[in-house]
């Protein structure tokens, strides 16, 4: 049995980041609220999967420059 390097990612829907996130399904489509940089995986023509992993690390590093940027208001 050969053993793999690659971890397995998990692939999810527009509407699933967008529930994540907390956006319209439009707006992932359109790579607004953040998500441009995000890896988009065609499967076939029409259908576009996002990396859950990606996501989940863009979503941290929303909340934490919202973070800063909330406690640099009462310094």
């Amino acid at each position: 049995m050969a053993m793999t390097l690659i971890k397995r990612k998990t692939r999810i829907t527009a509407k699933r980041v967008a529930e994540i996130i907390g956006c319209s399904e439009k707006t992932i489509y359109n790579g607004g609220a953040g998500t441009d940089g995000l890896t988009r995986i065609r499967n076939g023509r029409r259908q576009v999967r996002f990396i859950l992993e990606e996501v989940i690390a863009l979503v941290e590093r929303q909340e934490r420059q919202a973070q800063q940027k909330h406690a640099g208001k009462y310094e």
